[in-house]
């Protein structure tokens, strides 16, 4: 894959233009001439190859995606990856959905839930893997992990016109911590040093996989970094919000997801838990684990509840 120079500014480009200039320079050869047409409407990328679908392998799906740096960190560069609808246009925005992968905040790379985000593209909304730092590949720790979530969420809602995303219309996401540091984009405070605060990183809505919510895993550093907790930050206003969580799950034990969503609906805030039966942790993905689709519609179900997404595709 082509890497997007350094010092290239995308901030100079008109939204008709932006993507274009970007894909071209991040998608590979042979895919980058026939991502968009001259009005600006998303295509198949590979018309000649076999169409990819949620059950694809997660590394074809990221080689397949758009490539876009958000954020430069000591470290590296970071990127997030987009999956567009195909037909889509930049005129018409559209909710999407940003996913951060599990891996305890000490490993993980960016593939590990983009099945989940092109099951999103299929229902005809913009799925988004955001990657972030871990300790194994950056020597970091998670409250850097919670900084480029809520970098990611910034850049998404700060460039949403030229993304064609609709700012009102985001939801995070994510499994085990990626659940954790999506849920702590909507916590006050651990924004990173020189952003633009104005922008809010506050999802309008939340999808959590056995997520690490502020209690059981990860105690030493929630009782290190209480505003960190989701579950201790929980309060009045929270975005409409659906996890779900394995019965038998050793690692992000059920009890927390139900005392979770207790609090949520304590406060008013609407919340739905969906329970896994005898399954243990990553319950229900990748897209190869039975429980997966069932939980998928489920979640998508909710949010057409909340007007978040648009209506199911129609089957053809």
């Amino acid at each position: 894959m082509r890497i997007i120079r350094k010092n290239a500014s995308y901030r100079s480009f008109a939204p008709a233009t932006f993507l274009s200039a970007i894909l071209t320079l991040s998608l590979p050869a042979q895919q980058a001439s026939s991502v968009t047409s001259p009005g600006g409407v998303f295509t198949n990328a590979a018309a000649n190859s076999a169409p990819l679908t949620y059950l694809s392998p997660g590394k074809d799906l990221l080689q397949s995606a758009e490539s876009m740096p958000y954020k430069k960190t000591p470290q590296e560069e970071l990127k997030i990856y987009i999956l567009r609808p195909a037909g889509s246009s930049l005129s018409t925005p559209l909710p999407a959905i940003v996913y951060f992968t599990g891996g305890g905040w000490t490993k993980g790379n960016p593939d590990g839930m983009i099945q989940n985000a092109q099951w999103w593209r299929e229902q005809g909304i913009i799925g988004i893997v955001a990657d972030y730092r871990v300790k194994s590949r950056h020597g970091t720790t998670p409250l850097e992990c919670v900084k480029d979530a809520k970098s990611a969420m910034r850049f998404v809602r700060k460039n949403a016109a030229q993304l064609g995303v609709d700012p009102n219309r985001i939801i995070a996401a994510g499994g085990s911590v990626g659940g954790h540091i999506a849920a702590a984009t909507f916590l006050p405070g651990n924004d990173e040093q020189g952003e633009d605060l104005s922008v809010s990183t506050r999802p309008n809505a939340l999808e959590l996989h056995n997520p690490a919510i502020g209690a059981g895993f990860g105690k030493e550093f929630f009782d290190a970094h209480p505003d960190c907790s989701p579950i201790l930050g929980v309060g009045p206003g929270w975005p409409p919000t659906i996890l779900s969580n394995g019965t038998a799950d050793d690692t992000t034990p059920p009890q927390y997801a139900e005392e979770f969503t207790a609090k949520m609906k304590a406060a008013g805030n609407a919340c739905e838990y969906i329970p896994i039966p005898g399954a243990k942790h990553s319950c229900d993905w990748p897209a190869s684990n039975r429980n997966f689709l069932p939980t998928m519609k489920r979640m998508a179900e909710f949010f057409r509840g909340h007007g978040i997404v648009p209506p199911a595709p129609v089957q053809k």
